[in-house]
């Protein structure tokens, strides 16, 4: 419910998005995933060549280091020999049957021999010599001369029995510095083995070769023998306190295993894999090309380290990327919006239309599209405001029409029958009664013509009223008591002619009063309106008299005569569905009659009363 009450949500803002808003954003998540897409992609692509470029050039120099850092082991090679080709080294080494000093003597001389050794051949730590020829001299000085018991328990020691010389492993507990070192028997005139000489190579010596070649130390930097055993570890992997102490190739976890190590020395080719580390992290793993020794460099270096510069490129890319994107979300806005205006003036313009204003126009647009619109809605409105007028036209002339209709039945129905009066009351009177009555007819009929004009003033209206009452109580029967109580402010407010003569009529007429007096009182006042109900302010012309009153279940749309007809059809004609004529029976008895009308002061107000603009 919850995920279905989220998506109507959504789909409902979505409806009610605006049109910029939708575009901006399905451009910028266009965009976005263009350049998402892109930058991956480029970024895949740039970093797998790279990769490739720079492990093939790595490669390279790997296999350089391997041949040029390996050269010197020709000269310690060369060292040894020269060693055990050396006739003087050889003679001081008899010393059978020779005296204590003279053991002494010849023990010094080969020590020198040794330190001159070591002081001119460039990189070697150490030259020492394992003999029994001087077990019975005691030492006086320190010198690098040792028992061959020192060494007899050495795992070296029997390979070296079996060849004249070797490269052998070196513990870390044999000497301060060394790693390696060159081993080679010295034999006596006789073929016999007088002595062994072991030269020895440091951690620093072996680096020292590769110093013109920093990048060969990046990572882990493995020599490995022709059998797959790491002789010694170089690189920033190895502990921190090999640069300073001797580390033996068993302290050193490798990034790869033995397995692989073997797998690859028995190549005879170079060559570089990825491989997984113990971390769990990418190592490029690169080895190089057996040196003269059968020796080869194997290199471990993180495939994030290698990647690096790649990785910073690509944040530079995506960098300008999104400034990129941001530029043009910045263009998309103002692009939008220079293509929604004419829709949003449109809408604005259409709200003007829907209250009432029919004169207002769009400017045409300089896209084809919206110009057609701006022409259409221009177009449509003229056709409005021509219907409009030929309406209010038409309208006008009806309301003429039906009012010179009206007032032609009216108008005759009661000069007929005033006509017949007169005739009647000259036989039976003098002329004075006859002259009084001819001028309130005439003013009867000026008032009630008023020169073509359908409205006239309170006052005047009343003044007609007075005189038709005058005329009638000449000719009826019974006196008629006709009273007025009149608002001061509204006498010259302005309401649709003859209206109060058809219901005096039907009270003289109909209303047939129990009493010889016939009693009529018009009260006419202003009333303000609700706002809240939304009835209008307007005058109130009630009219009471004390006749017959209405018969039972009498209904002022049933009733035939013209005179209450006539006037509530021209008073909503006029004045609109909010007024009219109601008629009902008074608290007292007869009838009461309510007339209900706008308020109009001015003759401004009443042109536009009868243009039909007030309603």
């Amino acid at each position: 419910m919850r995920k279905r009450a989220l998506s109507r949500w959504f789909n409902q803002k979505l409806q009610q998005s605006k049109l910029s808003t939708l575009m901006v954003t399905c451009f910028i998540a266009f965009n976005l995933l263009l350049v998402s897409v892109i930058v991956w992609l480029a970024y895949q692509s740039f970093s797998a060549v790279t990769f490739t470029e720079i492990s093939k050039a790595r490669l390279a120099l790997l296999n350089e280091s391997t041949r040029r850092g390996f050269d010197f082991i020709t000269g310690v090679t060369g060292t040894a020999y020269s060693l055990t080709s050396n006739r003087e080294l050889s003679a001081l080494l008899e010393t059978s049957g020779k005296g204590r000093l003279t053991q002494i003597h010849q023990r010094r001389e080969v020590s020198k021999i040794l330190d001159h050794t070591v002081v001119v051949s460039e990189g070697i730590t150490s030259v020492e010599l394992y003999t029994d020829a001087f077990n019975g001299v005691a030492i006086t000085t320190e010198d690098r001369i040792y028992p061959v018991n020192t060494i007899s328990d050495s795992e070296w020691f029997v390979a070296l029995e079996q060849a004249d010389g070797a490269w052998v492993p070196l513990r870390e507990n044999e000497s301060g510095h060394s790693l390696i070192g060159y081993a080679q028997r010295i034999f006596n005139s006789r073929g016999n083995t007088v002595a062994y000489v072991l030269i020895r190579l440091s951690r620093a010596d072996i680096v020292r070769r590769f110093a013109d070649m920093p990048m060969v130390l990046d990572g882990q930097v493995l020599l490995v023998d022709t059998a797959g055993n790491v002789i010694m570890h170089m690189g920033d992997s190895a502990p921190e306190d090999q640069a300073s102490s001797t580390v033996s190739a068993q302290n050193v976890i490798p990034l790869v295993d033995s397995a692989w190590i073997q797998e690859y020395a028995e190549r005879g080719d170079d060559g570089f894999e990825v491989v997984s580390g113990q971390s769990g992290s990418a190592q490029l793993v690169l080895y190089s090309r057996p040196a003269m020794l059968q020796w080869r460099l194997v290199q471990t270096i993180p495939v994030h380290m290698l990647l690096s510069p790649v990785r910073e490129a690509g944040w530079k890319v995506l960098a300008i990327a999104v400034t990129g994107l941001l530029c043009s979300a910045i263009l998309a806005c103002l692009f939008v919006r220079r293509i929604v205006h004419p829709i949003r003036q449109l809408i604005k313009r259409m709200r003007q239309l829907e209250k009432g204003d029919f004169e207002t126009r769009v400017q045409l647009s300089f896209t084809e599209e919206y110009a057609h619109l701006a022409y259409g809605f221009n177009h449509m409105a003229s056709q409005l405001t021509t219907l409009m007028e030929q309406v209010r036209e038409e309208s006008r002339a009806k309301r003429a029409a039906q009012t010179g209709l009206l007032e032609a039945q009216i108008k005759p129905h009661f000069l007929y029958n005033t006509l017949d009066m007169i005739h009647w009351r000259a036989l039976d009177y003098e002329a004075k009664d006859i002259s009084r009555m001819i001028v309130q007819l005439s003013k009867l009929l000026r008032i009630g013509l008023s020169g073509g004009r359908l409205f006239i003033h309170v006052r005047d209206e009343l003044e007609h009223a007075r005189c038709y009452v005058s005329i009638q109580s000449e000719r009826l029967p019974f006196s008629i008591d006709y009273q007025e109580r009149i608002d001061p402010r509204v006498r010259g407010y302005y309401i649709p002619k003859i209206i109060l003569q058809p219901f005096i009529e039907n009270a003289v007429i109909h209303g047939h009063p129990k009493e010889d007096m016939l009693r009529i009182r018009v009260h006419i006042h202003e009333e303000i309106g609700d706002e809240g109900t939304r009835v209008p302010s307007g005058i109130v012309i009630r009219m009471l008299d004390n006749g017959q009153g209405l018969p039972e279940g009498w209904r002022m749309e049933d009733t035939s005569g013209i005179g209450v007809h006539n006037v509530h059809q021209r008073i909503q004609l006029y004045c609109g569905a909010h007024y009219g004529v109601r008629i009902g029976a008074g608290e007292l008895g007869g009838v009461e009659v309510i007339i209900t009308l706008p308020r109009i002061e001015i003759e401004e107000q009443l042109n536009q009363w009868l243009g039909g603009e007030n309603k």
